[in-house]
């Protein structure tokens, strides 16, 4: 059967990665597709996914326990397979201020006071509560192009377009709509908030990443908002900031840094430096220069009236809306969506996950001239993808 997906983010290809896997023929529309077309997309959300595996910042009809088996359980067969750039390592939630809200259901979950390990802090300040857990997390960077190779191999066509509502009833064939914030011009969803958040990026020598990540959050009186650090092979991520507003006409409209601080030209938090500047002076291999750190700033597609997987009295099945939990459930809502097309349960997943590590190592078409490059204003690996 024909398909058409709307959105060039990781609903999207993730959906039409399933999509293609079960025999139908899929394209992908998008004005823009994640890490294809550069690292500064900003209305491309999962440019900016750090991106651990723990769903977060959703509203949904399922609890949090519930919401973080199923990103478990539908990133475990990718965590397995060999060359999907999926680990596992320790992760830390932790509060100066008291906190004893009940553990949730995670991997390896205890106590913080009870782990007799490594904990991270900030000095002259006592931890009052948390616990500490392990967690998949996704190498984003090589990841997600490796979707992109994953969904190319497997037949699917890449269109670079950028819609319009008048368009969508000449797509082809059963629309599955992964635009995340363009749903709000596209299908007049009005619930829709663009959530601002700013990553801070340093460099990294050691030879393996970081065992280890933490959500910290300091006492209410100086800050009352956690900054976290994630891993990656070659940098080390800082964020944490969550303001929420709306893109109004190309410009952002909404909450400003209550204590702002200037990083390479983008006003973040303060927290977001000091706090994880202050934990992370211990370790050698992470250099903390305020200088040499790089800043961006982009935005979660927020629904307020909850995460949408559904088909719409028109026949077009929706799966948008996730908020900070576009990766971790991705391959479970991207069944969900499928499911109104094709029976499909998460058995197919370990298979899927095979394909994505046999595209490691593919090498894409990149005889395509830096003329053409500049020109169309995307990288050599959207253009080779799309030339496939």
């Amino acid at each position: 059967m024909n398909c058409t997906i709307i959105g060039g983010g990781i609903q999207g290809v993730s959906t039409g990665i399933l999509l293609e896997y079960l025999g139908h023929e899929t394209t992908i529309v998008s004005e823009a597709f994640a890490y294809l077309d550069g690292p500064d997309i900003p209305t491309v959300a999962t440019d900016y996914a750090a991106a651990s595996i723990y769903p977060v910042q959703i509203a949904s009809e399922y609890t949090e326990d519930e919401l973080i088996r199923r990103a478990e359980s539908t990133f475990k067969p990718f965590y397995d397979a060999e060359e999907v750039p999926v680990r596992k390592h320790r992760h830390f939630y932790i509060y100066e201020d008291p906190h004893d809200e009940s553990l949730p259901d995670r991997m390896g979950v205890q106590p913080i006071e009870e782990y007799d390990g490594y904990i991270p802090s900030r000095a002259g300040y006592d931890i009052r509560g948390g616990y500490t857990c392990e967690e998949y997390f996704v190498e984003m960077p090589e990841y997600i192009p490796q979707l992109f190779r994953t969904y190319k191999r497997l037949g699917g066509t890449l269109t670079q377009q950028t819609l319009t509502a008048a368009d969508i009833p000449d797509l082809r064939g059963t629309i599955f709509n992964c635009s995340g914030y363009g749903s709000l011009e596209l299908f007049d969803d009005t619930s829709m908030r663009a959530i601002r958040g700013h990553i801070l990026t340093l460099e990294y020598d050691g030879e393996f990443p970081l065992p280890f990540s933490y959500t910290y959050t300091p006492t209410t009186d100086e800050y009352g908002h956690y900054a976290y650090m994630y891993p990656r092979e070659e940098t080390v991520l800082f964020g944490g900031s969550y303001l929420e507003g709306d893109i109004i006409n190309g410009e952002w409209r909404g909450e400003t840094p209550a204590k702002p601080m200037t990083v390479d030209t983008e006003t973040i938090p303060e927290r977001i430096y000091t706090v994880n500047a202050d934990i992370m002076r211990n370790h050698d291999s992470v250099s903390v220069n305020k200088s040499k750190i790089s800043a961006k700033q982009g935005y979660r597609p927020y629904r307020a009236d909850g995460m949408r997987v559904e088909q719409d009295a028109d026949g077009i099945i929706h799966n948008y809306g996730h908020g900070g939990s576009g990766v971790s459930l991705s391959w479970w809502s991207a069944i969900q969506a499928v499911n109104y097309l094709s029976d499909v349960d998460t058995s197919v997943l370990s298979p899927i996950a095979t394909a994505v590590g046999q595209a490691a190592n593919w090498l894409c078409v990149r005889y395509i001239t830096e003329n053409m490059w500049t020109a169309s204003g995307s990288s050599p690996e959207a253009l080779a993808l799309l030339s496939l």
